[in-house]
C-alpha cells in the first residue's frame, strides 16, 4: 500500500491564499468594469436627454403632443445633432405605439422587445448586434401601460469602454501576479523557522546535534521547549539503558565469580552445591528485573520500603568470603542502633554489594560495618583497613571510568552506581580514612525526604 501523500502545509496556505486572492481579483474587475459602464452610461444619457426638443416637433407633426406633454415639460431647449437620436413610445407588451422619423429609417419596428420596460435610470442595451443607450423621459408611475424612450448608439464609445475594460483587466491581473510574488515571499519568510525546525530534528535524527536552538518565535517557543524535553527524556532513558547493561554486567560478574567457587568446592555434597547455585541464579534473575526497571522508569520510580540491614550484610559478606576464600577477613557488623534503613532491597543489596566487593578486595584482614540514627538523617558506614582512598580522588572516584587503583583489574562502575543510588534518595556518600586506618565510605539518608 502506498504512503497517502500530503501537500507540505505552506503549499497548502499558497494555494489557499491564491484562490482568495484569485476571487477577489476577479470580482475587483468586474466592479471596475461595471463602475466604467455605469458612468459612460451617466455621461451620454444627459448628452441623449438633448434630443427631447428635435422630438417635440414630430409629436405635433403626428398629433401626439397632448400625449407627451407631460413627458416632455422640462426638456431642454437646445438641439444637438437630431439625426443621432431616436425616439419611441412603447407599450407593456412590447409593441411599438410610435417611433420617430429617424428610427422608422433604421427599420427598428421590434425595438421594443429590447428595450427593459420599467427601467428607471440609463441603461445600455443591444439590438440587431449594434449598443445603445436608453434613457427613459416617462415611467410606469405616470402611464401603467406606455414608456416613452429615447436611445442613441454608442459603438464609438463602447470601443473606449472596451479598450478601457482590457486595462483594467490588464492592470488587475498585474496586480494579482503581484500580491501573488508577495504572498509567496511572504510565506517563504514566515515558514523559514518551520523549515529551520526541521533541519535541526534531522540533525539530531542523525546525531550531528544534541538539540534544538532557543531562537525561535515566540508561537513555536512551547513546541521547541517540548521537543528538547523530548530529546532530553529520551537521551536520559537511552543514557539509563547503556549504565543499565554496565551495572548488570558488574553485578553479574560477583555472582558468576561465587557460582564458579562453588564448583571449585569439592567439599560440598551435590545436593548443596545445588542448592546454592539455585541461589545464585535466583539472585541474577532478580539483579536483571531490578536494572531492567531501573532502565525504564529511573532510580526515582522504583518502590521505596524499608530494609532490614543484617540479612543483607549476612548474604552479602557470605558471598564475598566464597570468592576470596584465601583471604582470612575478620567481618564487624553493628547495626543494632539501626536495623533497617529507608531502601528498596534491591538498592540496598546493590549498593552494599558494589562497597563491600571492594573492601574485601582491598582489605588487609578486617571490614567494620556500621549503622546509626542521628536527630536529621540516617547514617551507614563500610570501612577497612586497605591502603585507603587518596585524597585527590576522594570526589572523582564516584564518576563512571574513574578508579583510584591502577594496577589491579575493574571498570570504574561499582562506585559511580552506588552514588546514584544514595542521590536518588536525596542522601550522600563520601570517602575518607577510616578509624581502622583504610578507606570508609559514609552514607547519609535525610529523615524528611
Amino acid at each position: 500500500m502506498k504512503p497517502k501523500m500530503t501537500p507540505p502545509m505552506h503549499k497548502r496556505v499558497i494555494a489557499t491564499s491564491i484562490s482568495i486572492i484569485l476571487v477577489f481579483s476577479i470580482a475587483f474587475g468586474l466592479l471596475l468594469n461595471q463602475l466604467y459602464i455605469k458612468s459612460y452610461v451617466a455621461l451620454y444619457s444627459t448628452d441623449l436627454v438633448t434630443a427631447v426638443p428635435h422630438i417635440v416637433g414630430e409629436l405635433r407633426r403626428d398629433r401626439l403632443l397632448e400625449l407627451a406633454k407631460s413627458n416632455i415639460a422640462s426638456a431642454p431647449k437646445k438641439l444637438d445633432s437630431p439625426s443621432d437620436y431616436l425616439a419611441f413610445i412603447c407599450r407593456r407588451d412590447d409593441t411599438v405605439l410610435w417611433m420617430s422619423s429617424d428610427a422608422k429609417g433604421k427599420g427598428m419596428d421590434n425595438i421594443c422587445s429590447s428595450i427593459p420596460f420599467d427601467i428607471s435610470e440609463p441603461d445600455l442595451v443591444t439590438y440587431n448586434d449594434l449598443p445603445y443607450i436608453v434613457h427613459v423621459i416617462s415611467d410606469a408611475t405616470q402611464s401603467k401601460n406606455e414608456n416613452f424612450f429615447v436611445i442613441r448608439e454608442v459603438s464609438p464609445q463602447l470601443e473606449k469602454m472596451s479598450a478601457i475594460k482590457s486595462k483594467t483587466w490588464f492592470y488587475v491581473t498585474l496586480l494579482f501576479l503581484g500580491a501573488t510574488g508577495l504572498l509567496y515571499a511572504a510565506s517563504y519568510w514566515s515558514f523559514s523557522p518551520l523549515r529551520k525546525l526541521a533541519g535541526e530534528l534531522h540533525e539530531i535524527a542523525e546525531s550531528r546535534r544534541e538539540k534544538l536552538d532557543q531562537d525561535y518565535p515566540s508561537e513555536l517557543e512551547e513546541v521547541t521547549e517540548a521537543l528538547n524535553r523530548m530529546i532530553q527524556l529520551r537521551k536520559e532513558q537511552t543514557q539509563r539503558y547503556r549504565h543499565a547493561m554496565d551495572d548488570l554486567a558488574h553485578s553479574l560478574k560477583s555472582r558468576l565469580a561465587v557460582t564458579n567457587a562453588l564448583l571449585d568446592d569439592s567439599t560440598l555434597s551435590r545436593d548443596v552445591l545445588s542448592k546454592r547455585i539455585v541461589e545464585q541464579v535466583s539472585q541474577m534473575d532478580d539483579m536483571v528485573q531490578y536494572q531492567l526497571r531501573r532502565a525504564l522508569v529511573g532510580d526515582r520510580g522504583l518502590v521505596r520500603e524499608k530494609t532490614e540491614l543484617k540479612p543483607v550484610v549476612d548474604s552479602l559478606t557470605g558471598m564475598f568470603a566464597k570468592i576470596y576464600g584465601d583471604k582470612p577477613v575478620k567481618i564487624s557488623v553493628e547495626t543494632t542502633a539501626l536495623p533497617s534503613l529507608p531502601l528498596n532491597k534491591a538498592d540496598l543489596t546493590e549498593l552494599l554489594g558494589n562497597l563491600l566487593e571492594n573492601a574485601f578486595r582491598f582489605c588487609i584482614s578486617e571490614i567494620r560495618i556500621s549503622s546509626r540514627e542521628t536527630l536529621e538523617s540516617y547514617v551507614l558506614v563500610i570501612e577497612d583497613d586497605g591502603p585507603g582512598v587518596p585524597e585527590n580522588v576522594r570526589e572523582s572516584i564516584f564518576q563512571r571510568g574513574v578508579r583510584a587503583d591502577q594496577l589491579n583489574p575493574g571498570t570504574g562502575i561499582g562506585l559511580a552506581v552506588c552514588d546514584e543510588i544514595v542521590h536518588s534518595y536525596d542522601g550522600q556518600i563520601k570517602a575518607s580514612t577510616s578509624s581502622l586506618e583504610g578507606a570508609a565510605f559514609t552514607m547519609t539518608f535525610p529523615k524528611t525526604r
